[in-house]
């Protein structure tokens, strides 16, 4: 084995103590071992630091866990940098999904869904009358929007069964024709909603369903 692997696995063996500049001498006594240590510190294989009065060296994977457990900044930095990559892996997620679910329809349906703005003859719940008033996919925009202003959690998370139950207070909404209005809204707006999975109701994406929603 070369003396640089040794080197390596006695200071990985030391783990998150470390293993003290000295005692690595006393051990690994040939010339070069100050030589070997700047080398593996250049590549990043080895870190060496002051801790104390002594210099102590370790492998990457055990200086991290030294500085999280006796640096409070350093831990609260590396958790904080955690949470941003965990957020932003799961957004990525959920734009992917999003963009197979329009990729995986015929050209002419997404044309159609995305940009063509049905109106749907609804009965009006305000009115005592039986006539009927037409709704277009903007002011079902204008509608949904409120909706998750008012409705969302404190991070904007909103439940789509509330959505619809709070809109059918003004339309007179079928849930199948919710849902399409839901689809075509985000197809035509796919950067202006975010989708989570779960929830008892929601959009399918992928056979997954997505009961949350919140603007972004």
């Amino acid at each position: 084995m070369l003396a640089e692997e040794q080197i390596i696995q006695r200071i990985s063996s030391a783990g998150p103590t470390g293993l003290r500049k000295t005692e690595l001498r006393k051990e690994f006594p040939q010339p070069d071992t100050d030589a070997l240590l700047e080398k593996l510190s250049k590549d990043g294989q080895v870190f060496v630091d002051k801790k104390g009065t002594a210099h102590y060296c370790w492998v990457k994977e055990s200086y991290v866990q030294y500085l999280l457990n006796a640096d409070p900044k350093f831990r609260l930095t590396y958790e904080a940098i955690h949470s941003l990559e965990e957020t932003v892996r799961s957004n990525g997620d959920r734009l992917l999904l999003t963009l197979d679910e329009i990729s995986s329809k015929p050209y002419q349906a997404v044309c159609e869904n995305a940009f063509q703005e049905k109106d749907l003859e609804v009965r009006n719940t305000n009115q005592d009358s039986p006539s009927t008033t037409a709704m277009s996919l903007d002011s079902f925009k204008f509608d949904f929007d409120d909706a998750i202003s008012r409705l969302s959690s404190s991070i904007g998370w909103v439940d789509f069964g509330k959505i619809r139950s709070n809109l059918g207070k003004n339309y007179g909404l079928e849930v199948d024709e919710f849902y399409d209005f839901a689809e075509q809204l985000l197809t035509k707006y796919p950067d202006k909603y975010e989708l989570s999975s779960g929830g008892n109701e929601g959009l399918t994406v992928r056979g997954l369903l997505h009961g949350f929603v919140r603007c972004i």
